[in-house]
């Protein structure tokens, strides 16, 4: 079995900005009832609804985008743009108190991972080797799965040690990194 390096590079991509939100996923809900002023058990459901929302709305709108006019550059940087969205959106978790800093950076969560997959996706979908399709996706799932399994269990550890602002600092740091992994498709594009 061979994997291409654009699909070994996307999935290296998946899996290092899935792993950071990781460190967020099982801790957020805690996170707003600990940390926000006025921050209930229903600013984390309007919370988790803004951001579906969000992302909806934006992966629509990026995915006609992106299948319409963009070149493969254009489809890389605008996955890296959305990484670092996301990765800022947790960076500036940090700084909330409010209920609407919450659902402001929700929304710029949602935006930005909405960015990121409707050209991730569409790259993945065609660098994918043929006759290994189902393989390939289920080698990203798979690794970014564990990824994400490995850092939700950190999380609670960090956070019980150092408190919130660490792995919020850790999450943000990850994914904003991560972005720098598309630019090696550029090399296997563009020689």
């Amino acid at each position: 079995m061979k994997i291409n390096g654009i699909i070994k590079c996307l999935i290296s991509f998946d899996f290092a900005v899935l792993t950071g939100s990781g460190l967020i996923t099982p801790i957020f809900a805690i996170f707003i009832t600990n940390r926000i002023i006025g921050g209930t058990a229903i600013v984390v459901g309007f919370a988790s609804t803004i951001y579906l929302a969000f992302f909806s709305i934006t992966r629509l709108a990026s995915a006609y985008i992106v299948d319409r006019s963009l070149s493969e550059r254009n489809k890389i940087l605008l996955s890296i743009l959305g990484t670092i969205l996301v990765g800022l959106s947790y960076l500036l978790y940090i700084m909330a108190r409010f209920p609407w800093h919450i659902y402001s950076l929700q929304a710029l969560n949602g935006i930005g991972t909405a960015l990121r997959y409707s050209p991730f996706m569409s790259l993945f979908t065609r660098y994918i080797d043929k006759g290994q399709e189902s393989l390939e996706w289920g080698m990203a799932a798979v690794s970014t799965s564990m990824g994400q399994a490995l850092t939700a269990a950190i999380s609670g550890i960090l956070i019980e040690e150092y408190g919130f602002n660490i792995v919020f600092s850790m999450a943000g740091i990850i994914i904003i990194m991560s972005s720098f992994i598309p630019i090696t498709i550029y090399g296997r594009l563009f020689k």
